[in-house]
């Protein structure tokens, strides 16, 4: 009578598959975790700060604001800018009365949600005007803020436009 049999690694095997011993091993899940971690790191540079989205606003207010004086050289005719809490639009003097300024760079611009706008200390409105031969009997000194970011955009009384302090 037989009391003990040895048991074969194909039997073994068989019987590990039945039991649902399967899994993942410890090398596999770090992987996915380090892989994992890239991607959230990834994503979270990724994402605009306040201090990056006031920085890019301030940039295209003060190309817009070159652009505005450029053509009123060009046209030989007085742009302005309006500035208000919500945003600013530009317009041109055409036989005694403002009309829009056109094209695509020149559209009224609500400033984002985080972005905050004053103008010479100021939460009101601004206006800005370019006379025909790009100086401005205006100058302002316009501050975009959001969170900690401030950043500042001036237009001088020969109408150079400047940003920084």
């Amino acid at each position: 009578m037989q009391i003990f049999v040895a048991e074969t690694a194909k039997a073994s095997a068989r019987r590990h598959r039945k039991m649902g011993t399967s899994g993942f091993t410890l090398v596999e899940l770090m992987v996915v975790l380090a892989i994992m971690a890239l991607a959230a790191t990834a994503v979270v540079l990724t994402i605009p700060g306040e201090e990056r989205s006031v920085r890019s606003e301030a940039d295209r207010l003060a190309a817009r604001l070159a652009g505005a004086r450029d053509i009123a050289v060009i046209e030989g005719r007085s742009v302005a800018v309006n500035f208000a809490p919500s945003g600013y639009g530009f317009e041109r003097r055409i036989a005694g009365e403002w009309q829009p300024l056109p094209g695509r760079a020149f559209t009224q611009r609500n400033w984002p949600s985080d972005v905050r706008f004053a103008a010479d200390g100021g939460q009101g409105a601004a206006r800005i005007l370019f006379d025909r031969v790009g100086t401005s009997p205006t100058p302002q000194v316009v501050v975009l803020s959001g969170g900690e970011a401030r950043e500042i955009v001036r237009v001088s009384a020969t109408g150079e436009v400047s940003r920084g302090e």
